[in-house]
């Protein structure tokens, strides 16, 4: 089959399902949902075994047992969920999305803002993220985002395309930085997904009392910008049809005016409030890849980080000690 064919078949059946998801019943298709997320669960053995992994540490279980799988595979269910309100959307406006919608915390927003640094708010793969950003973009907030292309272009551009219609300027992972870091200098707000595991970049934290590495950028961002950070989130409610939405106080953090450390500080920081999250709906939180570093991660991680926190006290002594002789010959 020609490109050209393979690229028309995916888009006319990503019309088709986003249509139908739009056009059957919500009770109807959230049942099939469940059915499908249960598939998802049995078939794809590889996400469920991370997922049955991760719930158990986010439980406190010392193994994985009955429970654990038993909200894992819930996970799975409303992961397929937010699938079915993902394609809905395009049909939907950001009021119609704000009616099934209740949220508080925009205090924090907007007090965020009247500090004219921009802001920069942050949720985990949680709840309906995409929601969530249609709720900011319907109360007339303009903010940046980055999202990963999609292919072929014409699908991309019809998903990305329903996102700017909400209220989204759109970065691509390639230029988002400038893009982000200019946003957020015009006193703006940029919206991250923040939980996405990385195996050999980004920054190590303790996350549910594991090491994990995060991505740096938004803690490099809002070290180099001062902007504020503020955690948010939109969980599904047990009737199925309503979400309830909040956002957190800004971030506390203490920098201590080393680049390394204050952007680490940050980076912990937002992995300690998306534990809290996770907390509160476990269930609800999509993690199906391998998050946590294993024993020789660790250990390679820590020799590094020893390295490198031996090099730097070396460049200190370096500095101290042409000081002193710099100053020794100013007196002579």
């Amino acid at each position: 089959m020609k490109q050209a064919t393979k690229d028309k078949l995916i888009v006319k059946g990503y019309k088709v399902v986003s249509w139908l998801c739009w056009k059957v019943p919500t009770p109807v298709s959230y049942a099939l949902a469940d059915i499908g997320g249960d598939i998802y669960y049995w078939v794809a053995r590889n996400h469920s075994r991370y997922a049955d992994y991760n719930m158990q540490i986010v439980l406190g279980e010392p193994k994985i047992n009955g429970r654990v799988r038993l909200v894992a595979r819930h996970s799975f269910r409303n992961y397929v969920k937010y699938l079915v309100d993902f394609l809905r959307q395009p049909h939907m406006s950001a009021e119609e999305i704000m009616e099934h919608a209740v949220g508080v915390g925009w205090e924090y927003i907007d007090g965020a803002l009247e500090e004219g640094k921009g802001l920069m708010l942050i949720t985990p793969h949680f709840g309906n993220w995409d929601g969530a950003a249609a709720v900011v973009g319907g109360l007339g907030y303009t903010f940046s985002t980055v999202a990963k292309d999609f292919e072929p272009p014409e699908l991309n551009e019809l998903i990305q395309g329903a996102r700017r219609e909400k209220g989204a300027i759109i970065y691509s992972l390639k230029d988002s930085f400038r893009g982000l870091f200019s946003t957020i200098k015009k006193n703006g707000i940029v919206v991250l997904l923040l939980d996405s595991p990385l195996r050999n970049e980004g920054i190590v934290v303790n996350f549910f009392g594991k090491p994990a590495r995060l991505a740096s950028g938004p803690g490099t961002l809002v070290y180099r910008t001062g902007a504020k950070l503020v955690l948010g989130y939109m969980a599904r409610q047990p009737d199925n049809r309503s979400y309830y939405g909040c956002w957190e106080p800004p971030l506390e953090y203490t920098l201590t005016g080393d680049h390394d450390e204050d952007i680490k500080a940050i980076t912990q920081a937002i992995a300690t409030a998306i534990e809290k999250v996770v907390r509160r709906h476990p269930d609800q939180w999509y993690m199906f890849r391998r998050l946590f570093l294993t024993d020789e991660e660790v250990a390679e991680h820590n020799r590094m980080e020893l390295e490198r926190t031996t090099g730097k006290i070396e460049r200190r002594s370096r500095l101290k000690n042409n000081k002193v002789k710099e100053n020794v010959t100013n007196q002579s």
